[in-house]
């Protein structure tokens, strides 16, 4: 894939990139406020009422993502 589209498809990227799809769906429901990064590391939350409060509480005081 990196011939045809450039970097960025590593195989450790492509299966971020499809946990990222499975764990949000709905792309409706995504914070512009949240970087990928912030991402990773939410897609490891397992419970989901736990991974949106996460979301919600990184967004409103604008965590870091450390």
């Amino acid at each position: 894939m990196t011939k045809d589209f450039g970097k960025g498809f590593t195989i450790a990227n492509l299966k971020n990139m499809r946990q990222f799809y499975l764990t949000f769906p709905n792309g409706y429901a995504l914070r512009s406020e949240l970087s990928w990064t912030h991402y990773r590391l939410l897609m490891r939350v397992e419970n989901e009422n736990a991974r949106e409060f996460y979301m919600q509480e990184a967004v409103k005081p604008q965590w870091s993502t450390r």
